[in-house]
């Protein structure tokens, strides 16, 4: 998909790769900058930890080595599938609820969860008498980076909602992070201010959806940049180790 924005840029989003292009170079998405919070690479060392201490213990229980392999490997594949099939149910509902908003001909959602969260984000949209502005627009900030916004609605009053659904377990603060980082490049692209920022949360069990008001503060935004210099830097210090190992290579021969 290809758009051109309110401020002149023409902006790439690549759906199977999850990846935005600006002026033929790729440019970082909010998910990215958000996962600065947590280093992948000490999350991933966590786990492998874990997994090292769950085989001496099958070891210790006398179960064969290529019996606990099995194991394991049949443990990361279904981990997968299950946050695959996760991460589909929040692509479902997302969908349902855009069509719905649209005035879109569909038939109502087969997976009775998907239908649950459904239903709840119709009942939170008739609750606050809201009308819909722009659904699933991409953002680009010359700040240098790009995003999805779910969903930008006008209620009564004539006060601009941003808002981002989400089917998780819970509110969390990279959520705040990523609305705030939303509310700049959408302002910073459109001209246009946005009044209130609401997460609304359509939890998977029998819960009744959570709306939450998220006040703007400006640490809030420092937090969110802070976690785009963060990308910046690390780019910056993976050219320099790339650009070593080429000095080094180099040498060698």
């Amino acid at each position: 998909m290809q758009i051109v924005t309110e401020h002149g840029h023409q902006v790439e989003f690549n759906a199977e790769k999850h990846v935005y292009i600006h002026n033929n170079n790729y440019v970082v998405g909010m998910s990215t900058i958000l996962g600065k919070l947590a280093s992948p690479m000490l999350e991933n060392w966590k786990i492998a930890n874990q997994v090292n201490a769950i085989k001496k213990e099958m070891e210790r229980h006398g179960i064969p080595i290529d019996k606990i392999e099995t194991i394991i490997l049949n443990a990361k594949t279904n981990a997968k599938k299950q946050g695959d099939s996760i991460l589909n149910i929040g692509s479902m509902v997302h969908k349902f609820c855009e069509m719905w908003l649209k005035g879109e001909k569909f038939t109502e959602p087969s997976d009775p969860v998907v239908k649950a969260c459904f239903d709840k984000f119709k009942k939170f949209w008739k609750k606050h008498k809201l009308k819909l502005v722009e659904s699933e627009k991409i953002l680009y900030s010359e700040r240098g980076y790009c995003g999805t916004l779910d969903l930008v609605a006008i209620d009564p009053k004539g006060n601009l909602w941003l808002i981002d659904i989400k089917t998780s377990k819970g509110i969390f603060i990279n959520m705040v992070h990523q609305v705030h980082g939303y509310k700049l490049a959408y302002e910073e692209q459109t001209g246009k201010k946005i009044n209130k920022m609401y997460i609304v949360r359509l939890p998977k069990d029998n819960g009744d959806f959570e709306a939450r008001h998220i006040l703007y503060k400006k640490e809030h935004l420092k937090a969110f940049l802070g976690l785009l210099s963060c990308h910046k830097s690390e780019l910056l210090f993976n050219e320099q180790k790339r650009k070593l190992k080429q000095t080094q290579t180099k040498r060698k021969r």
